[in-house]
């Protein structure tokens, strides 16, 4: 036994002289590979000499009730394995601190973890009894602080009190901005241990949004924009095998609706403040928060126990014909619809194959569908929602719809279905809802039918009185009126089986007129309004409707203002609204995230940098509105400067307005001009700049509202 403690003794001397060389030799000693095994392996050890201490503090206690030999030789060789394991622990701890960057809190950590050690060692040389229970206690005070200083290098130094902050109920709503609400708990879970301001690994804080702006030694944390070329998306899409895919290996993964997530946010913009209520109803972003948003306040949404598919096989599955569309971000769900009779092809739909197991939706209305089609649509075994509206197919082509299971709403109006039906939908027992318009089934034939199957809904159509009834407009379902060359069109209408008759030429349309059958392109050169009419039998046309498209043009490489406008009545944030591509309705100013204010004091100045190798813009236009009370014409005077260097630009024009009085309306509420306020300024044809500079100006007193700035 004697021998035991007298190797025990000397190698803890040497452990420390080892220990005191490292420290002196710190910044000049580099780690062997084969030695850095060891260091990581400190996580693994450190709890011995955590519970040997507390051990010695609890026997300290005990000490009345042993027999003092007995307490005494425990207590000594207790006291010597700890100091063992102390040291051991310290020594491997260094080890793996050379392997990255020294932090304040690593800092704190390691000399504490030091002192302890050296404290414990001492301990086998005290002899009084108070000296000894001091130094111990001491020692164990000492493990409860490097114990959370290691806990919050590992987790986070938020990781003991995460709880009782997920606790605080935290409103998020559409106002909140999209960075605080959704992206940054993303961030906060998966990434924030590692990176934060006390551990800085990659030289990377992740603790803020102005220390991720900050980026780290992979370079830019993110690409305002570009996710492709984000240092972020592409750690994250490294295999994971990869020593710098991130997470590391082993850590809590990144899911793909996150990942799809703050790619559609770098997109955006990957603005602070970019919020919900700032974008289009139709925008990515926009669908994905919404979904979320419904999720964290306890809204119904569908689950579904399949899987996501490949992001790539979706977008492989787009075309102007066919429509594929993930709806949520939390749901692996998939709604398709298929265009155009015309130029439909069988492989349309067979291509599905690919996504089978996603689609729940699919849309096949107005195609000319066979009996093998609906063969492969039954193949579909997790369709929710079928629509054969104004199709061909009978009620023997659709058979082997008995293997959608799963089929919880079918639309067959307009289809030669017969009575016949009703043995097929016995056999879906799922089916809540049934579109019958226009079919050869009567209605005692329905009637028949709903007798026998009374948990379905049947949706019949109207019945007119006899008289004809006018139909609504056609509609722009491609929504967006700012469109570029390559971008097709697309007309509907909320009634199945309504013919739209158009012209481009800005002639009004017959019932002769071209008809709507696929997406089709604008001539953005000779821009003419699309005008268009519906018709169908037993109804009377619809009124006109005239839509004007914009030329998209040119998107400046940089877009900087010197003021980004009010946030008090209107949203803000020029830089994103005045080259979004988003227009507002008409030139009376409303609370919408469209628009962006300007006064006297602050007016807008705009730089615009085309790149190195710029565009030829021909003209510039200048969309403004007034709010609907003002009284005066707002504007005072705008102003364009251009050149190839950001310091030295010229005056291309400058226009004046005077502050003529508005004209209200009948009932003096608002204004009575409400067209669309717009300025157009050429740009000579010879010429090419990289700096455009706008500078509004409202007149005293005034705001100016301002919409968009083409440059094209």
């Amino acid at each position: 036994m004697k021998k035991l403690e007298f190797i025990i003794i000397n190698l803890l001397f040497l452990l420390h002289c080892f220990l005191v060389m490292l420290l002196i030799f710190e910044k000049g000693v580099s780690i062997p590979f084969w030695l850095q095994p060891l260091g990581r392996m400190h996580p693994l050890v450190l709890h011995f000499p955590i519970t040997l201490i507390v051990l010695l503090v609890i026997f300290s206690f005990c000490k009345k009730q042993i027999e003092q030999e007995t307490y005494k030789m425990i207590n000594h060789f207790l006291l010597l394995f700890t100091a063992f394991t102390t040291v051991v622990t310290a020594i491997m701890g260094l080890f793996l601190s050379m392997e990255g960057d020294t932090t304040n809190l690593m800092a704190l950590h390691k000399w504490i973890g030091v002192a302890i050690s050296f404290l414990v060692y001492t301990l086998t040389f005290i002899k009084k009894e108070k000296v000894f229970k001091t130094l111990l206690y001491v020692g164990f005070i000492g493990v409860i602080f490097v114990g959370h200083y290691g806990a919050s290098l590992t987790h986070g130094t938020n990781f003991i009190t995460e709880p009782l902050t997920k606790a605080e109920a935290v409103e998020i709503n559409e106002n909140t901005p999209i960075f605080q609400g959704f992206v940054k708990p993303i961030l906060d879970s998966k990434c924030l241990s590692c990176h934060n301001s006390e551990k800085r690994k990659g030289e990377l804080d992740m603790s803020s949004f102005e220390k991720m702006v900050q980026g780290g030694k992979g370079g830019n944390l993110w690409v305002s924009g570009s996710p492709e070329k984000s240092t972020l998306l592409k750690r994250v899409h490294l295999p994971m095998q990869h020593k710098k895919h991130m997470p590391p290996q082993g850590k809590k993964q990144l899911t793909n609706p996150e990942i799809q997530l703050i790619n559609a946010w770098i997109k955006q913009s990957a603005d602070k403040k970019l919020a919900l209520v700032q974008l289009a109803e139709q925008d990515t972003l926009a669908q994905m928060v919404s979904k979320l948003l419904a999720i964290k306040n306890k809204k119904r949404i569908p689950a579904f126990s399949f899987n996501f598919a490949n992001i790539e096989t979706i977008a492989a599955l787009q075309n102007p014909f066919r429509s594929v569309i993930q709806k949520s971000t939390t749901s692996p769900a998939i709604e398709v619809v298929i265009n155009g009779r015309e130029t439909y092809k069988p492989e349309f739909l067979l291509d599905l194959s690919a996504i089978e197991n996603q689609v729940t939706s699919l849309n096949l209305s107005f195609l000319p569908i066979d009996k093998s089609s609906i063969e492969f649509v039954s193949s579909l075994s997790n369709l929710n929602n079928l629509l054969l509206n104004f199709t061909d197919v009978t009620t023997d082509d659709l058979t082997n719809l008995k293997a959608c299971l799963n089929l919880k709403t079918l639309a067959l109006s307009g289809t030669k279905v017969d009575i016949e039906i009703k043995s097929l939908l016995k056999q879906l027992p799922k089916l809540e809802t049934l579109y019958l318009w226009n079919t050869s089934l009567s209605s005692q034939d329905i009637d028949n039918i709903k007798s026998e199957l009374p948990n379905i809904h049947f949706e019949t159509g109207f019945k007119s009185d006899g008289k004809k009834l006018q139909l609504t407009p056609p509609v722009l379902t491609s929504k967006n009126t700012i469109i570029s060359k390559d971008d097709f069109i697309e007309l509907g209408h909320k009634m199945p089986g309504v013919d739209i008759r158009y012209t481009t030429d800005g002639t009004t349309p017959t019932s002769t007129s071209k008809l709507f059958e696929a997406p089709i392109q604008i001539d953005l050169k000779n821009n003419k309004p699309i005008k268009s009419i519906a018709y169908k039998k037993d109804w009377l046309p619809s009124k006109l409707k005239a839509i004007q498209f914009i030329d998209k043009g040119y998107t400046p490489e940089q877009f900087k203002v010197a003021y980004e406008g009010e946030n008090n009545e209107f949203i803000g944030l020029a830089s994103k609204i005045l080259i979004d591509h988003n227009k507002a309705g008409n030139g009376v100013a409303s609370s919408t995230p469209y628009w962006t204010t300007f006064n006297s004091n602050n007016p807008l100045n705009a730089l615009a940098y085309f790149g190195e190798t710029p565009p030829s813009v021909n003209h510039i236009i200048f969309n403004y509105g007034v709010h609907r009370k003002a009284e005066i014409e707002p504007l005072a005077s705008i102003e364009v400067w251009v050149g190839q260097d950001r310091n030295n630009l010229i005056l291309l024009k400058q226009i004046k307005k005077t502050a003529r009085k508005l004209e209200l309306n009948k009932d003096n509420k608002g204004i009575e001009d409400k067209r669309p306020r717009r300025i157009k300024i050429d740009v000579p044809k010879s010429t090419t700049f990289k700096y455009y500079k706008i500078i509004a100006t409202p007149h005293k007193n005034s705001k100016i509202y301002i919409d968009q700035l083409y440059f094209y």
